[in-house]
């Protein structure tokens, strides 16, 4: 997400200001589960996405307990110095007993005093599965990313969270964003300068490293900016969208 607003989604209602959920694509996911659930992996296979910075694939994810949630996800971005394929990875928590001192993270998401926010940037190159780790010890969380084409896996972040947290929750939603929207100055044209084609497959999340398999639903919506310029398929192996222009 944009790091310069204060935002966070839920399951279809919005709690904050300059956003609106109708207009983000998303998905429901579940992993039905006969026990706690401590370790979430979820997937996501990028097969088109410009090297530029405006869009975020993403899952979030909540907790019996209740109180804030946390996602982790994606963001295409703009090529190294010497032209090499880079995406950033975020893990980000916008829950108010949060607390951070890993060396990826700051404390405060998307310019909120609570919460937490982690990212990284790794390589990676077109037709890559990206896995997003998400893992509860006790307080603390961990957020990996691993390229399932390399075998590289990196830890985004960690953070800690109040003891009325519980476990993971086993539901909640995946979705994608043009940040670049939540800039009131920000105007989508509907060409491929303005809204570079990406193309890329949400994968069904497992639970408890592997042990319970979830699902995921087909995508709630197309383009209200745009109409026509997001299509998608769905099936037991995932939702795979497609957006924008070639």
């Amino acid at each position: 997400m944009n790091f310069s607003k204060k935002y966070m989604l839920t399951i279809g209602l919005l709690s904050f200001t300059g956003f609106c959920v109708a207009a983000t694509p998303t998905m429901n996911w579940k992993i039905p589960s006969p026990e706690p659930v401590n370790q979430i992996t979820f997937g996501i296979t990028i097969n088109a996405a410009a090297p530029v910075d405006e869009f975020y694939f993403a899952n979030q994810f909540g907790f019996t307990g209740g109180g804030g949630i946390g996602y982790t996800g994606i963001q295409p971005t703009k090529n190294t110095k010497d032209g090499k394929r880079q995406f950033m990875v975020l893990f980000s928590s916008f829950r108010k007993d949060t607390t951070t001192n890993y060396k990826n993270c700051k404390g405060g998401a998307d310019g909120a005093k609570a919460g937490a926010t982690c990212r990284l940037y790794i390589p990676g190159e077109l037709g890559d599965t990206f896995l997003f780790k998400v893992k509860k010890d006790g307080q603390l969380l961990t957020g990996t990313a691993v390229n399932t084409t390399t075998g590289r896996e990196d830890i985004i972040g960690e953070w800690k969270v109040g003891e009325t947290a519980g476990n993971l929750a086993v539901s909640q939603i995946s979705w994608i964003e043009n940040y670049k929207m939540n800039n009131s100055s920000y105007h989508l044209t509907c060409d491929n300068k303005g809204w570079p084609y990406y193309e890329v497959k949400f994968l069904p999340p497992t639970g408890n490293n592997g042990k319970f398999k979830g699902t995921i639903s087909t995508l709630s919506k197309g383009s209200d900016a745009c109409p026509g310029a997001i299509t998608w398929t769905h099936d037991g192996t995932g939702t795979l969208v497609k957006g924008g222009f070639k």
